[in-house]
C-alpha cells in the first residue's frame, strides 16, 4: 500500500495531463475506439484502482476486450505504450518528450517490402495496405519473424479455409491465432510449423466428426479445443472419433458436447482398467494412452480368460520382436488363445520352451553352416525330430547337411533317408551308402499337427530371453 494516494472519490474531480504534441501528431489519425482507451488508460495512471484490467477498462468504455487489445497493439506501434507482460497484460505510457521523431514511411516500406509482396500473392488484390498493418504488428509488436507470419497466414488460408476475399475477416481471426500462439512463446517459422503440426490433428478430427454428423462447416473454437482434448489429452485416433459418433444417434441434433459425453462416459466405465492397459503398453514398448477401444479390446481380453500377467508378457514378447502396435498384441493374443495360453504360468512356460528350443536351433543351423535367425515353425520342426531321433542322429544329419540349400529342410530329408534305411545310431549313420535307387518321401516323424505361420509371423526370430526381461515373471 502506498504511503500516500488519492482518494477514490476524488478521480471525478482531478485533471488528466495529455501532452499538446499528442494532440497536434497522433490524435487527428487515431481510431476513435483506440483515442478512447489511450485517454482512459492515461487517466488510470494516476488512479489505478478504478480498473484492475483490461476486463474493467473494457467494461468502463462499454467495449469488447479484443477492442482493448488492439487498442494498446496500436499504440505499441506507434511508440507511445510498451508491454510489460501478457499474462496478465500490463502496460508502460513512454514519456512524450522521449519520443523521437518518427521513422520516414520509405524505412518500414523497404523493410517490409518481401513480406508485404509474400501476403499480397497470398490473397492477390484483395490485400489494401489498413489490412497489411495488422499481418504488420504480428512482427513489430509480437516478435515474430516475417517468414513465420508468412506461413501462419498460409496455414490459416490452406488448412482452416479461411476467405482469400474476406481478407479483413481472416486477417482479423488469425490475428487471434497469432496472439495466443506468441503467448505460448511461438516466434520462428520452426514454432510455427510445430503449433501446426499439434493443431492440424485436433483440426481434422474435428473436421471429420462435422463431416459424419452431416454439417458442412467449419468447427467452432469450443468445437476445436474438445477436438484437442480428444486427440491429444485421450489419445482418440480418427477411426475411435468416428466410431464413438454411432452413440449419438440417440440424441435429436447430434453435437460435440454430446460426442464428449459418449467418450467420458466410456473412459470412465473403463477406468479400473486404465492404469492396467497403461502398464501393458508399457510393456509393449508403446508411448500411446489407453483409448476407448483399446480399453474395449483390453476388456475382451479379460473376458475371453487371459490373465493380466498373461497379456503384460504376451506385450513384453512384441515389444523384444521390435512390433510395439496394439495390432502386434492382438496378434499374438490370438495365437495363444489357439494354444489355450491364457494362465500367466502357462504362457510363461511356453515362452521359456520357444527360448530354450531357439537356443537349439541356432547350434544346429550353426552346424549346418547357417547362421539365419530361428523360426517358430523351426522349433516346431525340432520338437518333430526329437520324438523320433537322438540328440546325436540330429546334430550328425546337421554336419552332412552343409552347403546343401535351405538348412533345416536338407536336414530333414538327410533324417528321412536314413529312417526309411533303417538306421538309429550314428554309427551306422556314418557307415551308411546310400543306394541309387534310393527315394525320398514324407518324412513319418513331421505328421504332426504344425501351425501354419504368415510370413509376417516368421519374419522375426524367437530367440529371446523374454522372461529375463519381463522380470521371470515375477509381477
Amino acid at each position: 500500500m502506498p504511503f500516500c494516494s488519492f482518494d477514490r472519490e476524488s478521480a471525478m474531480y482531478d485533471v488528466t495531463p495529455i501532452e499538446n504534441m499528442f494532440l497536434l501528431e497522433y490524435l487527428p489519425m487515431a481510431p476513435e475506439d483506440y483515442l478512447r482507451v489511450y485517454l482512459y488508460a492515461r487517466m488510470l495512471c494516476q488512479y489505478p484502482q478504478l480498473a484492475q484490467g483490461q476486463e474493467d477498462l473494457a467494461r468502463a468504455l462499454k467495449i469488447d476486450e479484443e477492442t482493448v487489445a488492439e487498442a494498446f497493439r496500436y499504440w505499441e506501434r506507434q511508440g507511445l505504450v510498451k508491454r510489460l507482460s501478457d499474462k496478465p497484460p500490463s502496460y508502460a505510457f513512454l514519456p512524450m518528450r522521449a519520443m523521437s521523431a518518427p521513422e520516414p514511411m520509405e524505412r518500414q516500406y523497404y523493410e517490409f517490402r518481401d513480406f508485404n509482396a509474400a501476403l499480397q500473392a497470398l490473397f492477390g488484390s484483395n490485400l489494401i495496405h489498413g489490412e497489411i498493418k495488422i499481418a504488420n504488428d504480428w512482427v513489430l509488436v509480437m516478435g515474430y519473424e516475417k517468414d513465420a507470419a508468412v506461413r501462419l497466414v498460409e496455414y490459416g488460408l490452406k488448412n482452416l479455409k479461411y476467405s482469400r476475399t474476406n481478407v479483413r475477416g481472416t486477417l482479423k481471426k488469425l490475428d487471434q491465432i497469432a496472439l495466443e500462439w506468441a503467448e505460448r512463446g511461438v516466434k520462428s517459422l520452426e514454432d510455427v510449423e510445430r503449433m501446426i503440426a499439434w493443431e492440424d490433428g485436433s483440426y481434422q478430427a474435428a473436421d471429420a466428426v462435422l463431416k459424419q454428423f452431416s454439417q458442412r462447416r467449419r468447427p467452432t473454437k469450443d468445437e476445436l479445443r474438445l477436438a484437442d482434448k480428444w486427440v491429444h489429452e485421450w489419445g482418440c485416433s480418427k477411426e475411435e472419433l468416428l466410431a464413438a459418433c454411432a452413440e449419438t444417434v440417440k440424441a435429436m441434433k447430434p453435437s460435440f458436447a454430446y460426442l464428449d459425453k459418449v467418450l467420458e462416459s466410456a473412459r470412465n466405465r473403463s477406468g479400473e482398467h486404465f492404469e492396467a492397459l497403461k502398464d501393458v503398453l508399457s510393456q509393449l514398448g508403446s508411448k500411446a494412452l489407453p483409448t476407448p477401444a483399446t480399453l474395449k479390446s483390453y476388456e475382451e481380453y479379460l473376458a475371453r480368460g487371459f490373465e493380466k500377467r498373461t497379456i503384460e508378457l504376451a506385450a513384453a514378447c512384441q515389444n523384444l520382436k521390435d512390433k510395439h502396435q496394439f495390432a502386434d498384441l492382438d496378434r499374438i493374443l490370438q495365437q495363444w488363445e489357439g494354444l489355450g495360453l491364457f494362465r500367466a504360468d502357462e504362457a510363461e512356460a511356453y515362452v521359456q520352451r520357444q527360448r530354450r528350443l531357439s537356443g537349439e536351433v541356432v547350434e544346429i543351423l550353426k552346424l549346418a553352416g547357417s547362421e539365419r535367425r530361428p523360426r517358430l515353425e523351426d522349433n516346431e520342426m525340432l520338437e518333430g525330430w526329437k520324438t523320433r531321433f537322438s540328440e546325436e542322429m540330429i546334430r550328425l544329419a546337421a554336419q552332412m547337411s552343409r552347403e546343401k540349400g535351405r538348412p533345416m529342410a536338407a536336414i530333414d530329408r538327410q533324417l528321412l533317408e536314413w529312417e526309411k534305411a533303417g538306421i538309429s545310431t550314428p554309427e551306422a549313420a556314418r557307415a551308411y551308402v546310400p543306394s541309387k535307387g534310393a527315394t525320398r518321401g514324407d518324412n513319418p516323424a513331421l505328421r504332426y499337427e504344425q501351425r501354419v505361420y504368415t510370413e509376417e509371423e516368421s519374419e522375426k526370430d524367437f530367440y529371446f530371453d523374454v522372461l529375463k526381461e519381463y522380470g521371470g515373471g515375477q509381477k
